[in-house]
């Protein structure tokens, strides 16, 4: 099978891709919906379609990121990248106030805000820090 050369086709093929894709997740989204109507939330929560729904829905945003990245630097030029620490922090913050928020409304399992909060933290760190390495990378492309 010969690789599609022609920028047109490849285009074609994109926008196939993104509908057969959000045809999916409407379809996921449907059948999730029904499960919850008919059988109650907790059960569609436990569905593995809602986990694949997370996943795929995740794995989107942390490939958009690259192109967001890309697209902020050439629509503007950041005089600099915000220091590592400071993503760090940030991270944690956003942890430490989920994880309140959290134990402020279930008080009989601090446990679970605990998690809560570091499920968040590790969130935010992971894609702060994809952010931080690809827009670092772009500066140190153009300043060669």
């Amino acid at each position: 099978m010969k690789k599609i050369t022609d920028e047109r086709l490849i285009l074609v093929n994109l926008k196939n891709i993104r509908i057969a894709f959000v045809c999916q997740t409407l379809g996921i989204l449907a059948t999730l919906f029904y499960t919850a109507f008919r059988s109650g939330a907790d059960i569609a929560f436990q569905s593995p379609l809602f986990f694949v729904l997370i996943m795929t829905n995740v794995l989107l945003i942390f490939l958009q990121m690259r192109v967001t990245a890309d697209f902020e630097e050439t629509k503007r030029k950041r005089k600099k990248v915000l220091p590592y620490y400071a993503c760090v922090l940030i991270s944690l913050a956003v942890g430490a106030i989920i994880g309140t928020v959290a134990w402020t409304f279930d008080r009989q399992h601090p446990l679970s805000a605990w998690i809560i909060g570091i499920v968040f933290f590790v969130c935010f760190l992971a894609s702060y820090s994809l952010m931080y390495f690809l827009k670092k990378k772009r500066s140190e492309d153009d300043d060669e």
